[in-house]
């Protein structure tokens, strides 16, 4: 089986007979220090990897329609569930935050000219290559999220500049809510545009018909909603701990963790339903050049406070316990072969630095040129 299907047919399956479980919930707010960003994680997996992505590295995508390939301009720190590259959101240096909803109604571009990539990458790919919310729309002209067994997600992103926007497919063509057309910085499970109406009709009637006869992902946008516009800088509580009170009014049973970036700060807070001990980074401690190493922190680990520390080497072992681990929790991946498993985990170890493949191209090119110089006669 290609690495391409190994990643997506048996997560679609899966996802698509259990969509009401990806309930998860995103919101964000300015502050006089750059945006504030909180996001539950609503699923049945609860392992993740906290990931340091690394600047200039040269990447490929894992699918076979017309693969778009790329060099990462900016390190990034993402958190992973189903491997290495693949994140469910992150933040980069330059203060980019992306994480993905689900949304059923999604439909992506049919192929064309521009280069193809799984939505999960699409992800990694922007916080690679783009510093601004203007940068990650501009995208669109050279890269499409490939049409072809991949989740039905949508995006709400927000940049150091203080731009934000909401990013779906919705009928083949990307639609993005910005400016004026993006009141309310929240997002959920519904069209955007369906979640703004829910909440023009309710108001500030939760009492009412509206919201009674709402479905639970629209009231959690209210509330996200709600609690985005609330922010008023209060003197007796922080921007982060506000975030979480209301990612806390927002969680569902299955919430299995909660993060808070920081964009203007460059950190990131984060909790988790098995340790809920509140834990933070500081993205600009780590040296995200090529030639360092990867490095990796299991979410569930820690005490309270900062573990930017604590982070340690990545290692492909680890990559391949995360993957079985997943799989093993998602229901519709159980028979997912250990040999296809094996194919994702080693897909990084197929990137390098790209001075390294610079250099390898050039040496490949002057063996050529030695080979055919050697073939010609006097």
């Amino acid at each position: 089986m290609s690495l391409f299907r190994t990643l997506c047919s048996g997560l679609l399956l899966c996802l698509l007979s259990a969509g009401s479980l990806w309930s998860c919930t995103t919101f964000c707010f300015p502050t006089e220090n750059g945006w504030v960003y909180g996001r539950n994680y609503d699923w049945m997996a609860d392992d993740c990897l906290i990931m340091v992505n690394k600047r200039d590295m040269t990447k490929r995508a894992a699918t076979e329609d017309n693969p778009l390939t790329w060099t990462s301009r900016y390190g990034s720190v993402t958190f992973n569930q189903y491997g290495r590259e693949f994140p469910l959101g992150g933040m980069n240096e330059a203060g980019l935050v992306i994480e993905c909803m689900w949304l059923e109604q999604t439909e992506y571009p049919v192929a064309d000219a521009r280069k193809g990539i799984g939505e999960l990458q699409w992800i990694q790919f922007q916080l690679d290559t783009s510093a601004s919310v203007a940068e990650v729309i501009a995208s669109s002209a050279r890269a499409r999220i490939t049409l072809f067994r991949t989740f039905p997600l949508h995006f709400l992103v927000c940049d150091r500049q203080g731009d934000a926007a909401v990013i779906e497919y919705l009928e083949g063509v990307m639609r993005v809510y910005t400016g004026s057309d993006l009141p309310y910085t929240a997002l959920t499970n519904n069209t955007y545009a369906y979640c703004r109406r829910f909440t023009e009709a309710v108001k500030n009637n939760e009492e009412g018909p509206a919201f009674r006869f709402g479905g639970y992902s629209l009231k959690r946008f209210l509330w996200a909603a709600k609690g985005a516009m609330g922010w008023k800088g209060q003197p007796d509580q922080s921007a982060i701990d506000y975030a979480f009170a209301v990612l806390a009014k927002a969680a569902v049973e299955g919430t299995q963790f909660r993060i808070v970036y920081h964009s203007g700060e460059g950190r990131v807070h984060f909790q988790t339903k098995r340790n809920s001990k509140r834990r933070w980074l500081d993205a600009a401690c780590f040296d995200f050049a090529c030639s360092q190493p990867c490095m990796v922190f299991p979410i569930h680990s820690g005490e309270t406070g900062d573990i930017t520390k604590q982070f340690v080497a990545y290692t492909y072992e680890q990559n391949l316990e995360l993957l079985q681990q997943s799989y093993q929790k998602t229901p519709m991946l159980k028979n997912v072969s250990q040999e296809s498993l094996v194919q994702v985990a080693k897909l990084p170890d197929t990137f390098s630095c790209a001075g390294v493949a610079e250099a390898e191209m050039e040496e490949v090119g002057a063996a050529a040129d030695s080979a055919e110089n050697e073939g010609q006669t006097p």
